[in-house]
Protein backbone atom coordinates (compact mmCIF):
# COMPACT_ATOMS: atom_id res chain seq x y z
CA UNK A 1 0.00 0.00 0.00
CA UNK A 2 1.55 3.54 -0.74
CA UNK A 3 -0.11 7.26 -0.09
CA UNK A 4 0.00 9.88 -2.57
CA UNK A 5 -0.58 13.32 -1.09
CA UNK A 6 -0.98 16.83 -2.51
CA UNK A 7 0.72 18.99 -0.36
CA UNK A 8 0.79 22.60 0.39
CA UNK A 9 3.69 24.68 2.13
CA UNK A 10 2.23 27.61 3.74
CA UNK A 11 4.94 30.21 4.64
CA UNK A 12 4.42 31.94 8.36
CA UNK A 13 7.67 33.75 9.14
CA UNK A 14 10.27 31.52 9.21
CA UNK A 15 8.09 28.82 9.94
CA UNK A 16 6.79 26.43 7.50
CA UNK A 17 3.29 25.33 7.78
CA UNK A 18 2.77 22.35 5.91
CA UNK A 19 -1.39 20.88 4.92
CA UNK A 20 -2.63 18.04 2.84
CA UNK A 21 -4.96 18.58 0.42
CA UNK A 22 -5.80 15.39 -1.06
CA UNK A 23 -4.81 11.42 -0.06
CA UNK A 24 -5.27 9.25 -3.07
CA UNK A 25 -4.11 5.47 -1.66
CA UNK A 26 -3.12 3.00 -4.09
CA UNK A 27 -1.97 -0.83 -4.18
CA UNK A 28 0.85 -2.38 -5.60
CA UNK A 29 0.20 -1.96 -8.85
CA UNK A 30 -0.35 1.72 -8.57
CA UNK A 31 -4.70 1.08 -8.30
CA UNK A 32 -6.86 3.43 -5.66
CA UNK A 33 -8.17 1.67 -2.87
CA UNK A 34 -11.62 2.39 -2.13
CA UNK A 35 -12.78 3.09 1.43
CA UNK A 36 -13.40 -0.85 2.48
CA UNK A 37 -9.96 -2.11 0.59
CA UNK A 38 -8.34 0.61 2.96
CA UNK A 39 -9.89 -0.50 5.73
CA UNK A 40 -8.44 -4.03 5.52
CA UNK A 41 -5.05 -2.81 5.52
CA UNK A 42 -5.19 -0.39 8.08
CA UNK A 43 -5.30 -1.38 11.89
CA UNK A 44 -7.76 0.64 14.12
CA UNK A 45 -5.42 2.95 16.08
CA UNK A 46 -2.87 3.39 13.11
CA UNK A 47 0.00 2.23 14.73
CA UNK A 48 1.23 -0.03 11.81
CA UNK A 49 1.55 2.63 9.17
CA UNK A 50 5.22 3.15 7.92
CA UNK A 51 4.91 6.79 7.11
CA UNK A 52 8.44 6.88 5.76
CA UNK A 53 6.97 5.53 2.54
CA UNK A 54 4.61 8.61 2.05
CA UNK A 55 5.12 9.90 -1.62
CA UNK A 56 4.80 13.56 -1.86
CA UNK A 57 3.47 13.71 -5.28
CA UNK A 58 3.17 17.98 -5.34
CA UNK A 59 3.72 20.91 -3.08
CA UNK A 60 2.55 24.35 -3.91
CA UNK A 61 3.41 27.48 -2.01
CA UNK A 62 0.36 29.49 -0.90
CA UNK A 63 1.08 32.64 0.70
CA UNK A 64 -0.93 33.06 3.77
CA UNK A 65 -0.33 36.77 3.93
CA UNK A 66 -2.02 37.43 0.79
CA UNK A 67 -5.55 38.64 1.17
CA UNK A 68 -8.13 36.80 -0.83
CA UNK A 69 -10.71 38.50 -3.01
CA UNK A 70 -13.33 37.55 -5.45
CA UNK A 71 -13.03 36.75 -8.68
CA UNK A 72 -15.11 36.42 -12.21
CA UNK A 73 -13.59 35.22 -15.03
CA UNK A 74 -15.11 34.97 -18.42
CA UNK A 75 -15.43 31.94 -19.83
CA UNK A 76 -17.17 31.41 -23.63
CA UNK A 77 -19.97 28.96 -24.19
CA UNK A 78 -20.34 28.07 -20.40
CA UNK A 79 -21.16 30.46 -17.11
CA UNK A 80 -18.55 32.73 -15.80
CA UNK A 81 -16.62 31.54 -12.63
CA UNK A 82 -17.10 33.19 -9.80
CA UNK A 83 -15.26 32.62 -6.51
CA UNK A 84 -12.79 33.70 -3.47
CA UNK A 85 -9.48 32.97 -3.88
CA UNK A 86 -5.67 34.06 -4.85
CA UNK A 87 -4.05 33.45 -8.22
CA UNK A 88 -1.57 31.37 -7.51
CA UNK A 89 0.59 31.67 -10.84
CA UNK A 90 0.51 33.46 -13.77
CA UNK A 91 2.49 32.97 -18.16
CA UNK A 92 1.48 34.87 -20.89
CA UNK A 93 3.68 34.69 -24.03
CA UNK A 94 3.61 37.95 -25.90
CA UNK A 95 2.20 38.98 -29.58
CA UNK A 96 5.13 40.99 -30.13
CA UNK A 97 8.12 39.70 -32.00
CA UNK A 98 10.60 41.63 -30.29
CA UNK A 99 10.10 40.92 -26.47
CA UNK A 100 11.94 37.09 -27.41
CA UNK A 101 11.62 34.03 -25.97
CA UNK A 102 8.07 34.82 -25.09
CA UNK A 103 6.55 35.77 -28.68
CA UNK A 104 4.74 33.27 -29.76
CA UNK A 105 4.87 33.12 -33.55
CA UNK A 106 1.62 35.23 -34.41
CA UNK A 107 2.29 39.11 -34.14
CA UNK A 108 -0.93 40.73 -32.38
CA UNK A 109 -2.03 38.00 -30.56
CA UNK A 110 -1.17 35.84 -27.28
CA UNK A 111 -1.82 33.57 -24.58
CA UNK A 112 -2.50 34.39 -20.98
CA UNK A 113 -2.48 31.03 -18.19
CA UNK A 114 -3.86 31.91 -14.86
CA UNK A 115 -4.31 28.93 -12.04
CA UNK A 116 -6.41 30.17 -8.77
CA UNK A 117 -6.83 28.33 -5.44
CA UNK A 118 -10.23 29.13 -4.29
CA UNK A 119 -10.94 29.39 -0.31
CA UNK A 120 -12.66 25.79 -0.49
CA UNK A 121 -9.39 24.28 -1.93
CA UNK A 122 -10.03 23.80 -5.94
CA UNK A 123 -7.83 25.04 -8.32
CA UNK A 124 -10.01 27.15 -11.52
CA UNK A 125 -7.44 26.94 -14.47
CA UNK A 126 -8.31 30.01 -17.19
CA UNK A 127 -6.67 30.50 -20.46
CA UNK A 128 -7.53 33.67 -22.59
CA UNK A 129 -6.98 34.22 -25.99
CA UNK A 130 -5.65 37.48 -26.61
CA UNK A 131 -6.21 39.67 -29.90
CA UNK A 132 -5.37 42.98 -31.17
CA UNK A 133 -6.94 42.18 -34.76
CA UNK A 134 -9.98 43.93 -36.06
CA UNK A 135 -11.71 41.18 -36.94
CA UNK A 136 -11.07 39.19 -33.85
CA UNK A 137 -12.32 39.02 -30.17
CA UNK A 138 -10.29 37.43 -26.88
CA UNK A 139 -11.09 33.73 -26.08
CA UNK A 140 -11.92 32.71 -22.45
CA UNK A 141 -11.81 29.13 -21.41
CA UNK A 142 -11.49 27.68 -18.25
CA UNK A 143 -12.09 24.71 -15.47
CA UNK A 144 -13.07 23.79 -11.83
CA UNK A 145 -10.76 20.96 -10.71
CA UNK A 146 -10.48 19.38 -7.33
CA UNK A 147 -6.75 17.99 -8.40
CA UNK A 148 -3.53 19.11 -10.03
CA UNK A 149 -3.68 16.06 -12.51
CA UNK A 150 -7.11 18.07 -13.61
CA UNK A 151 -4.69 20.90 -13.29
CA UNK A 152 -2.31 19.57 -16.19
CA UNK A 153 -5.00 17.58 -18.06
CA UNK A 154 -6.54 21.45 -18.54
CA UNK A 155 -3.35 23.33 -20.10
CA UNK A 156 -1.85 20.10 -21.61
CA UNK A 157 2.34 20.44 -21.64
CA UNK A 158 2.76 23.25 -23.95
CA UNK A 159 5.87 25.32 -23.30
CA UNK A 160 3.84 28.33 -22.28
CA UNK A 161 1.85 26.04 -19.64
CA UNK A 162 5.37 24.52 -18.36
CA UNK A 163 6.47 28.33 -17.29
CA UNK A 164 2.85 27.97 -15.65
CA UNK A 165 3.86 25.26 -13.80
CA UNK A 166 7.15 26.45 -12.72
CA UNK A 167 6.05 29.93 -11.06
CA UNK A 168 3.35 27.04 -9.18
CA UNK A 169 6.16 24.92 -8.20
CA UNK A 170 4.07 21.88 -10.07
CA UNK A 171 6.22 18.94 -11.19
CA UNK A 172 5.22 18.16 -15.03
CA UNK A 173 6.98 14.93 -15.28
CA UNK A 174 6.68 11.43 -15.62
CA UNK A 175 8.41 9.20 -13.61
CA UNK A 176 10.40 6.33 -14.82
CA UNK A 177 11.42 3.28 -12.95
Amino acid sequence: MRLRLSVYRNREGQDDVWSVESVTVVDEDGDELNTHELADYLDSDFSSINYSVLEIEQIIDVDEDSDMETFTLDIDNAPNVRFIGERVANAASSGNQSIGSSYNGQTGRWTELSLYKTKGGKFICHQVGRTRRQDERDRFSGKVGETLEEVKEFFGHRWLSKELYAEASIDDVVEVE
